[in-house]
């Protein structure tokens, strides 16, 4: 990908929920440094760890190139990220440790 957006390795996991594989609308990004899978990618459903498919961060740049506005997170840093259903803006939910 020549315009990799972000910082983490581009063959690093990630979750990407099945609802958004079938075409739903990116809804919730998760990013947890604590876990195997840094990054999540979710719609608006409730989800289950087997809603989950693993996939690369470029391959996930290249479903959902929105998340490139994601890209100055940092590595440590464990965060919610919400899309606004009307504004389309990223909105964030930091998590105290």
């Amino acid at each position: 990908m020549n315009d990799y957006p972000l910082k983490e390795n581009a063959d690093e996991g990630v979750l990407v929920c099945c609802h958004l594989m079938d075409g739903a609308e990116l809804h919730w990004v998760h990013h947890l440094p604590e876990e195997q899978c840094v990054w999540a990618f979710m719609c608006a459903k409730e989800h289950e760890r087997s809603d989950m498919v693993q996939k690369t961060l470029e391959e996930a740049c290249r479903l959902f190139p929105e998340i490139g506005e994601l890209a100055d997170v940092p590595h440590d840093m464990d965060v919610s990220f919400k899309k606004g259903k009307n504004s389309g803006k990223w909105y964030d939910f930091y998590r105290s440790k």
